[in-house]
């Protein structure tokens, strides 16, 4: 009964702890959960594949759980237009096919960089 409780806010960080076991991808889409507690869920293992969306997504994410998801397949993409995502990673995305439209669509990518990108041929 707790799964369809786990993604509404107002749960506390000790609960949303508590139901982070069985229910990690709904409480990785809590918008009350700490960029802690979802860094521990992007170390979770292969469990975690199913929330590195919901991390790569939410508000909260913490640098080193996006860095996470930027090693799943349909994380990236989400993960590499995060603010969070530290400014050489961002520089780094952009030579990335897959993912370069959304690194360059990352709001923390410095002024200098965009203009560079559209000056370039």
């Amino acid at each position: 009964m707790a799964k369809p409780i786990a993604p509404h806010p107002g749960l506390t960080d000790s609960r949303l702890s508590a139901m982070l076991d069985r229910y990690g991808s709904q409480v990785a889409a809590n918008p009350d959960a700490t960029p802690a507690l979802l860094e521990t869920i992007a170390r979770h293992g292969p469990a975690a594949r199913k929330a590195l969306r919901e991390i790569a997504r939410h508000r909260h994410a913490p640098a080193p759980a996006l860095l996470a998801c930027l090693r799943d397949a349909r994380a990236r993409p989400i993960a590499a237009g995060h603010a969070a995502l530290p400014q050489a990673v961002i520089e780094e995305l952009l030579t990335d096919a897959e993912v370069a439209e959304a690194a360059a669509a990352n709001p923390s990518l410095p002024p200098s960089v965009m203009s560079e990108l559209v000056s370039r041929p």
